[in-house]
């Protein structure tokens, strides 16, 4: 029997909670969905759409817009949020969706804390409780997302530091939170950082003695005093040159803030920088770490800036981990392009990785894949007469399922694009086609239940099922069948590499 495609939403506005990866909320909307899907389903198969720091009041979230594609594509039996709130603050956008596109396309909707079940309601518009916690909602939201606006605007115009994190060399005033103190143990690092500079190292030579002198990392410093947790990709935190300029660079240590730098299209919109002559800097807004004469010094040296390519990323990059820093290698173009961990100079760490050329690679990878595929090209040929037999009878059967659903796919998208048409003006009325008749569930469901007894004796049979690409011969590597079989290649040199696949770990 084909399982019930259940797909959880959740969302959390940055009015909600500040200044957190994932927030309490995030995680305790989890914790509620999935334990109400797993107390109230049995035969599912459950996904999960997020969207942390986006507002309700708009549909214009990556999460919700990838769940509203799988609704549309007919991927989706049933959505299962917390509350309204969560999918959407617009109460007329919402009661569209519920009582209109929802059955339309044949999707369960629940509320849990609200206690709603579009099911309960049997295609009857839901009850006026319903569509007044949806109003209450969204005035409330828009309420809120105006006043928290205007009292973040009006204290960036009184100078005020409005960030919830303090900078690396600053504490937050223990008596004013929007002022800040220097922070000693961390204001030497930087004077140290300013004075190299000045010295004439480079960034990356910085940071290359900051770890090999041990010196504490910003990060290490917050974890000391309580302010985060982390946990460090290799076996330390280090220090990087892109660390360094960012600190070198920001004005904040000569006593200025620069507030308003970003702009968005709309609430909930991504960010976009301003030209500097529309920012709003406080200047002398607290005591300053570095003199002016010594910042505007340092920024004179570092004003030669790069014109960036664009450049085709390589499809290892991403997958190619160095095995002394567990960073990922970076891909040099040139001539003779050849990947390197990038944190070699800075690391202090003396069996990074200097120089692996791609084409040495690309064969070397390719051929592993390759063998492995031969492998299971050999399984794949020792199939008996029953296994092929029940290749085919079950394709046949696919065959004839995608044809149903096709059917049935075009009748939804058909009152689908109808229902907008009428809503939008372009139609006067609207009616709805029985979409899908109770013999077509029938059939629908027979489908399924014979589809999957028979794959069953097929993979009790064969042991697994065949591989993507078994029995076939490539030239070169792509990235499809690098994404199929490999989950991380750990390089150390030429002569060790260790291939993770994705099945299982394999050491060549």
């Amino acid at each position: 029997m084909q399982k019930y495609r259940i797909a959880v939403y959740i969302r959390l506005s940055k009015e909600d909670d500040k200044g957190k990866e994932e927030s309490n909320s995030i995680t305790m909307q989890r914790i509620l969905l999935h334990k109400y899907v797993a107390d109230n389903f049995s035969n599912y198969e459950l996904s999960e759409f997020c969207d942390d720091g986006y507002t309700g009041t708009n549909f214009e979230r990556p999460g919700v817009q990838k769940l509203l594609e799988k609704v549309r594509d007919s991927e989706i039996d049933c959505i299962v949020v917390k509350d309204f709130s969560r999918f959407a603050r617009d109460y007329i956008e919402l009661g569209s969706y519920l009582e209109q596109i929802f059955p339309f396309m044949g999707v369960r909707f629940i509320s849990i804390n609200d206690h709603y079940d579009s099911k309960d309601y049997k295609g009857s518009v839901a009850d006026i409780d319903v569509n007044f916690k949806n109003l209450l909602y969204d005035l409330y939201s828009k309420d809120l997302s105006q006043k928290v606006r205007s009292s973040l605007a009006v204290r960036k115009e009184q100078g005020q530091y409005v960030s919830s994190n303090s900078p690396f060399g600053y504490e937050k005033d223990p008596k004013d939170r929007h002022a800040l103190l220097i922070a000693e143990d961390e204001a030497e690092i930087v004077q140290k950082i300013f004075s190299l500079t000045v010295e004439g190292y480079t960034s990356t030579e910085i940071a290359r003695l900051f770890n090999k002198t041990h010196v504490k990392t910003p990060i290490e410093f917050k974890m000391e005093k309580g302010r985060t947790t982390r946990e460090p990709k290799g076996e330390r935190f280090l220090w990087s040159g892109s660390t360094i300029c960012q600190i070198l660079r920001n004005e904040i240590y000569i006593g200025n803030i620069a507030q308003m730098k970003y702009k968005k299209d709309f609430v909930g919109g991504k960010n976009h920088i301003k030209s500097r002559e529309e920012w709003m800097i406080g200047y002398d807004h607290h005591e300053p770490i570095i003199e002016k004469d010594i910042f505007y010094k340092v920024q004179e040296g570092r004003g030669r800036k790069r014109n960036p390519q664009h450049e085709v990323t390589h499809p290892l990059t991403g997958k190619l981990v160095c095995g002394c820093c567990k960073k990922n290698l970076r891909c040099r173009n040139g001539l003779n392009p050849y990947f390197s961990c990038n944190h070699r100079y800075s690391n202090a760490l003396e069996n990074c990785v200097d120089k692996v050329h791609v084409v040495f690679l690309e064969q070397y990878i390719l051929d592993k894949i390759q063998e492995k595929m031969d492998a299971e090209g050999e399984a794949e040929k020792s199939h008996t007469d029953m296994v092929l037999q029940l290749k085919s009878e079950i394709r046949e059967l696919k065959e004839e399922r995608e044809q149903l659903r096709g059917r049935i796919q075009k009748m939804k998208i058909q009152n689908f694009e109808a229902y907008k048409d009428y809503a939008s003006g372009k139609r006067k009325g609207f009616h709805s086609n029985e979409f899908m008749t109770k013999s077509m569930e029938d059939e629908l469901a027979a489908i399924n239940e014979k589809i999957q007894k028979m794959e069953d004796l097929y993979m009790t049979t064969q042991g697994e099922k065949s591989s993507l690409w078994a029995g076939s011969q490539f030239a070169e590597l792509s990235k499809e069948m690098i994404d199929h079989y490999i989950e991380k290649v750990f390089v150390y040199d030429k002569q060790h590499i260790e291939i993770f696949w994705k099945e299982k770990d394999v050491m060549v």
